[in-house]
């Protein structure tokens, strides 16, 4: 009985197409500048993925992914010291949105069974839609010891680039059913910034999702 209920959740999974659903939290690390003076909780992100794959055997898959995440960093001038004559820059604000597209090959390491863990490698880029929102100040000395004139202002800037990246998965699921298994893992996305100083420099993320194999 062991031996034929094993085989009823390997058949479900050799030779098959797969979705799957997958929601968490993810970090963006580096970047074009560190969340200083602001609220340290935007650090950490939402994140979602959806994704179709193929099951070339209970031990390999291949699959394309589609993830959204956010990404929010504040600066601020914590000196409270008074600006020199000429600009200074007081505030700002940088939020991005990120949508990615990957594709990856997955190695299950435990072997057949109800329970797999996968560990995956791959390829994606990541397409980035955001703005920058500055306020200055600008001081202005008037002649003759007669005082200053300060006038603050505020630009805001629309941000988009596309950066290639690495991503690295392990994934722990349970097959409840031979056609569904509960999905804990995480991973990391080395970011191929190049030259682009807002990018992130990797992004890392831990997920909970559901896998359903279509057959």
């Amino acid at each position: 009985m062991a031996v034929r209920a094993q085989s009823a959740y390997e058949t479900a999974r050799s030779g098959s197409l797969g979705i799957r659903l997958d929601g968490g939290l993810s970090w963006s690390l580096g970047g074009g500048f560190a969340n200083t003076g602001g609220n340290t909780l935007t650090v950490i992100q939402p994140q979602g993925n959806v994704g179709l794959y193929y099951n070339l055997s209970p031990r390999f898959r291949a699959g394309l992914d589609y993830n959204y995440s956010r990404m929010i960093r504040s600066q601020m001038n914590n000196t409270q010291s008074p600006f020199p004559d000429g600009d200074g820059e007081v505030f700002r604000d940088l939020k991005t949105h990120f949508h990615g597209a990957e594709f990856t090959c997955e190695f299950n390491l435990v072997g057949s069974g109800r329970i797999s863990l996968y560990a995956g490698l791959g390829v994606g880029c990541l397409f980035s839609v955001g703005n920058i929102y500055t306020i200055g100040v600008k001081n202005e000395i008037i002649s003759g010891g007669l005082g200053n004139k300060i006038q603050v202002t505020g630009h805001n800037a629309g941000t988009n680039y596309a950066a290639p990246f690495i991503p690295f998965t392990l994934s722990l699921e349970y097959a409840f059913l031979p056609q569904v298994a509960v999905s804990f893992g995480g991973g990391y996305r080395l970011v191929l910034a190049g030259k682009n100083d807002l990018s992130p420099k990797g992004q890392a993320f831990t997920t909970l999702g559901l896998r359903f194999n279509l057959r």
